[in-house]
């Protein structure tokens, strides 16, 4: 467990996969920038991709619960793990619209990039996002990532093309 001041991460388990976390999925609000949307996310699927990361020795999920209720808000995965050059990806979303704007975000990335560094002994952590997806850059940028580069045109979505922000952060 990953404790932070408003916030803890868990591993995430099959038994974490409840209702509130297919609906989430569902929400078009919600996943406007993750790779879900492109098909109906069902218990199933969710519950087989968090067995996957369970099983995982390179993918690590982690759910993000508030400390003061045990609130399940969203989830950060770090991975997967580049053994050889050191370096992992970070992605995560907040499911929970209510906890949206309260730097929960940014709570989430310091403690995962802590882990990252100074527990998995990475060199380096890296991140995308949408180009339009302007909170969860900052949250990244908050936390020390850079801007290292775009891929222009790179993705679909229903308002046509977008670009892919890419970012990272080097261990100093």
């Amino acid at each position: 467990m990953l404790k932070g001041k408003r916030i803890y991460l868990r591993e995430l388990t099959v038994a974490d996969v409840g209702d509130q976390y297919v609906q989430w999925l569902a929400d078009p609000e919600v996943n406007q920038y993750l790779e879900t949307r492109f098909s109906e996310q069902t218990p199933e699927m969710i519950a087989d991709f968090v067995q996957s990361k369970e099983q995982s020795e390179n993918e690590f999920l982690y759910g993000m619960f508030l400390t003061d209720s045990d609130t399940h808000i969203g989830n950060i995965k770090i991975g997967p793990v580049n053994p050889y050059h050191s370096y992992a990806q970070v992605s995560l979303f907040i499911g929970d619209k209510a906890a949206w704007g309260k730097g929960f975000a940014t709570e989430a990335i310091d403690l995962i990039v802590d882990h990252g560094f100074n527990t998995m002994k990475l060199d380096k952590l890296e991140a995308g996002c949408y180009e339009e997806n302007i909170g969860s850059k900052r949250a990244f940028e908050k936390c020390g990532f850079l801007v290292e580069g775009m891929l222009k045109d790179h993705c679909s979505t229903p308002s046509g093309r977008t670009s892919v922000i890419l970012l990272g952060l080097t261990k100093a």
